[in-house]
């Protein structure tokens, strides 16, 4: 549906403003949507900075690059998860602390 919507190269983006404009929903929408058409095998790249939006990878190298950006992001994902892990430790200790 939205891969339909997109053409192939970094310099072709659309952004979810326009995917959610054209296709009458809001960007959550549209970013589900595009979630769910990765997983059944779209090529469905996303870009920041200059000219940002979504667009299909024209070629290997662009969908290696997407795919490195989105590991670089999952690491800092999890970083932050640890971070909130050990807060959440740091207070059940002191909880026990203040029970014993």
């Amino acid at each position: 549906m939205i891969h339909e919507l997109l053409a192939e190269g970094r310099e072709n983006t659309r952004t979810g403003r326009e995917l959610a404009d054209f296709l009458n929903c809001n960007i959550r929408d549209v970013t589900a949507q595009i979630e769910k058409e990765r997983r059944e095998g779209h090529a469905i790249c996303a870009a920041t900075g200059e000219n940002p939006g979504y667009y299909l990878a024209a070629t290997d190298e662009e969908l290696d690059q997407y795919c490195g950006r989105l590991r670089s992001r999952a690491m800092e994902l999890f970083k932050t998860r640890q971070a909130l892990i050990r807060i959440l430790r740091q207070r059940a200790a002191a909880e026990q602390q203040e029970a014993d």
